[in-house]
């Protein structure tokens, strides 16, 4: 069973050539029906022509004989062998005055009887070949008195002029074919050009996200009945915005107002004498810092768009190598750093592209066993690829990893599943990408990569390191 299409534009151009179909069909044979009838209309007036000129040939003779002197035009079209035109002439009476043929006159007692005025009929299987004829009769007056005269013609005979006619009404098909398709391509045309404002609309409304949320749909050029559907979607926008904001505010109100509290806690738990228990508080205390902070990075993102700066990736790489490095020897691991000796420009936002990469070094470390090293390249045309000897993630769980709050079976206890959803988060942004694959040996090694841009500028010195033991 064939599916009416869903698209719009389909079900017009269908309907529409539906109509122009139907508009053709009966044009088509509406011609074909006013070319018969101009047939026969032609055919009827040349036997009324006929008649009365035979009425006016009647004349009656010295002897009181009637006679039909036909003319020479007349002769040739009614006595010449083979013709197809045929007459009978009679009296008051019934007496035959005159006939095209002999045979005629016993033939056509039939026929329906002559009137004041002019009776047309069709006569069917006439005459040895069993012809069909279009029959004229008609009473008239003559020298002789009034006579009845029976004019016919076979319609086989009307040969040149059905020719004609069917040539004519031929083209004039083709003609309403071909001005249906030109109709059928320019209305296909219209209903393209009338939807490109909805395609416009539909190519903004791609573009809202969670990272857009100020974008509106335009009206402009819009069809008035789509106006209150996209006045309506703006005004769910607005609302969602809205709600979005509060949320935004709340989490980042909340994880500024826990700050000050953990980092009292973090205090005193430092001043305590260690023991298992103790040793245990604090690290409920790191992990509760570390989801703090990572909440107020999330916040930060969705509240501020990242801007287009240039932004030098071997010294940036470089710093948040340095702010880690401590936290890096205390948990026994080492970071190793490289890099093309001239400077990396890309674009986008120092902060942002620190967190991200502050992010994705800190989840290396945290999965990496003790005494390894994460090494970290900044590749020249624009990347930085972080490699770790952890457990690897399987490959069913790649797409996954960057959704906020999903951890997987291997995920380790401190974390909340938000580290890598503010890389993917950040990455996206700056209108880049980030690609998980695995480290020759074991391990996952991550691959960041943004817009880089020519520069002129003059970046800060990397002071490349290696965080030991």
């Amino acid at each position: 069973m064939m599916r009416w299409p869903s698209s719009l534009q389909a079900q017009l151009a269908l309907r529409l050539t539906a109509v122009l179909a139907i508009a053709a069909i009966v044009g088509v044979v509406s011609l074909f029906h006013e070319s018969n009838q101009t047939a026969d209309a032609l055919r009827r007036e040349e036997l009324l022509r006929r008649a009365d000129e035979l009425a006016g040939l009647i004349d009656r003779a010295a002897d009181g004989t009637v006679r039909v002197r036909l003319s020479q035009r007349l002769a040739q079209v009614f006595n010449n062998p083979g013709a197809t035109d045929l007459f009978v002439i009679r009296a008051e009476g019934g007496e035959v005055l005159s006939t095209s043929r002999p045979d005629l006159a016993p033939a056509t007692r039939g026929w329906p009887p002559a009137g004041a005025e002019p009776r047309y009929s069709r006569i069917k299987g006439f005459g040895t070949a069993s012809q069909e004829y279009c029959a004229l009769a008609l009473r008239s007056a003559s020298p002789a008195g009034p006579v009845s005269i029976i004019v016919a013609r076979a319609i086989d005979g009307d040969t040149l002029a059905h020719t004609i006619l069917k040539d004519f009404a031929r083209d004039v098909t083709w003609a309403i074919l071909l001005f249906a398709f030109a109709i059928l391509a320019v209305a296909i045309w219209s209903i393209r050009r009338g939807l490109d404002p909805l395609r416009v609309v539909s190519a903004q409304a791609a573009t809202i996200g969670p990272e857009s949320t100020a974008v509106r749909l335009g009206g402009k050029g819009l069809p008035s009945e789509l106006v209150p559907l996209v006045t309506g979607f703006n005004q769910v926008l607005d609302r969602l915005e809205r709600g979005l904001m509060l949320q935004r505010e709340f989490t980042a109100n909340a994880a500024h107002q826990l700050r000050t509290p953990l980092a009292i806690l973090t205090v005193h738990l430092d001043q305590l004498p260690d023991s298992p228990s103790i040793q245990l508080l604090r690290g409920d205390a790191a992990r509760m810092n570390r989801l703090v902070e990572q909440l107020l990075r999330v916040a930060r993102l969705d509240a501020i768009p990242p801007s287009q700066d240039v932004v030098e990736l071997n010294a940036l790489v470089a710093d948040i190598a340095r702010g880690l490095a401590p936290w890096a020897i205390g948990q026994k691991r080492m970071i190793g750093l490289d890099g093309p000796e001239q400077p990396v420009w890309v674009l986008g936002r120092a902060d942002a592209l620190g967190d991200a990469l502050r992010n994705l070094i800190e989840n290396a470390i945290a999965y990496s066993p003790p005494q390894s090293e994460i090494t970290v390249t900044v590749l020249a045309e624009g990347a930085v690829r972080v490699a770790d000897r952890g457990p690897g993630i399987p490959e069913q769980d790649r797409q996954r990893i960057f959704e906020r709050f999903w951890r997987g079976r291997t995920a380790l206890g401190q974390g909340a599943g938000l580290g890598l959803a503010i890389v993917a988060q950040v990455v996206a942004a700056h209108g880049g990408s980030i690609e998980v694959g695995e480290t020759p040996g074991g391990g996952a090694t991550f691959t960041l990569r943004l817009k880089s841009v020519e520069h002129d500028g003059v970046a800060r010195p990397r002071n490349w390191i290696a965080a030991t033991y």
